[in-house]
């Protein structure tokens, strides 16, 4: 009490000396609580001994360890390498249970989008990392800016074309879209994304990349989601150059059924331990049966001139499945993991690069390109 005064009677303290005042109460206030777990003085509490109290004595463990911390504890308990927790470990935890007390209404967003796509065993640990890196700048906006934007191009040429239907419009003159005949433009293969087949297919890919996408953002950083998701959209139109040489492409449903198989993949692997399971998968089945289905619809029924290929979502998915695993984030890191993704990431590489050199050498598999008017 007495530095308490003494502060209050003169000009406030600098920042670094208010840190320093804030580690000397942390540790005053908290030190005792690990010390008394500390059984052998030497700056350690083994994890299982605290399972060991818990399960015996768990009102005793409950009232020295908030809530928040002995998640986190259990958490790391089940997958840490080597089962301790030392003090900086604890303080980290405390520090970050006071930043969230302080920002409550952020603190819940982060929540939810850890409900998301983070299972139960490392929630806990990810919302901690996460309220102690996250600095909202740039804050995740990547997915809905995204999404902005292919909707300002599908009113545009709605408005163009004099056109708004669940089918159309189909600008095939635009610029952006994949034209086979004008391959040599390479920006198509990834501005095909800005254009949508119609509103039930803008929709879906809208609806489903919010909300798949912004939680990823929240966990796993704007840049980590935009590079997957962007990757998918260049495997898609790759691919379906190659299977579908003569086809237009159109939509984000590369990108999107990327974001939807790295999700898939976590769902499956984590399956006992994500919220709500069955209907994730559900869920994610009947946006993909209704997307194929369209884009199947319009492959075989649709105008030969207006003809979309499906091939690029599952060169999407693949791309999302080969690559999500290297870049998105992953709390237990073992080195068959690392492996694996460098594998994947070696065979995803050797995909596309495959895939440019068919499309830059190859030129009689297509069909002849268009001279510029």
């Amino acid at each position: 009490m007495r530095i308490k005064t003494e502060r209050s009677q003169h000009t406030p303290p600098s920042r670094s000396t208010s840190k320093e005042y804030d580690s000397i109460e942390m540790d005053r206030l908290w030190r005792p609580v690990f010390e008394k777990y500390d059984s052998d003085n030497d700056g350690w509490i083994p994890l299982d001994e605290l399972k060991r109290i818990l399960q015996s004595d768990p009102s005793e463990i409950s009232s020295d360890f908030p809530e928040d911390i002995l998640d986190e504890i259990l958490e790391r308990a089940d997958w840490d390498h080597n089962r301790m927790l030392s003090y900086e470990e604890f303080l980290r935890m405390v520090h970050a249970m006071e930043l969230g007390s302080a920002r409550p209404k952020f603190q819940r967003l982060v929540r939810f989008a850890a409900m998301a796509v983070v299972p139960r065993t490392e929630r806990a640990t990810t919302v901690r990392r996460y309220l102690e890196q996250y600095s909202c700048m740039p804050p995740p906006l990547f997915m809905i800016i995204a999404s902005l934007g292919e909707l300002g191009v599908f009113i545009y040429y709605c408005v163009k074309l004099k056109e708004l239907s669940a089918a159309g419009p189909i600008p095939l003159d635009s610029s952006l879209i994949y034209n086979p005949r004008r391959r040599n433009e390479a920006w198509r293969f990834i501005t095909y994304m800005l254009i949508h087949a119609g509103a039930v297919h803008i929709f879906f890919n809208i609806i489903i990349q919010l909300l798949l996408g912004i939680p990823l953002e929240m966990v796993h950083k704007w840049w980590r989601v935009g590079l997957l998701y962007l990757a998918g959209g260049l495997a898609g139109s790759l691919g379906s150059s190659i299977s579908d040489p003569s086809t237009f492409l159109a939509g984000a449903s590369g990108g999107v059924y990327a974001l939807i198989a790295a999700h898939l993949a976590n769902v499956i692997v984590n399956f006992k331990e994500m919220e709500f399971a069955w209907f994730r998968l559900a869920a994610l089945f009947i946006f993909g049966g209704t997307d194929v289905g369209v884009a199947l619809y319009y492959r075989y029924f649709g105008k030969e001139d207006s003809r979309t290929s499906y091939a690029s979502h599952f060169a999407g998915a693949l791309g999302g499945l080969l690559l999500g695993v290297i870049i998105l984030k992953n709390l237990k890191v073992h080195s068959w993991e690392k492996k694996l993704g460098w594998v994947l990431f070696i065979i995803y590489l050797f995909f596309m690069v495959f895939a440019i050199l068919w499309n830059i050498f190859y030129y009689e598999y297509f069909p002849p390109l268009e001279s510029k008017n």
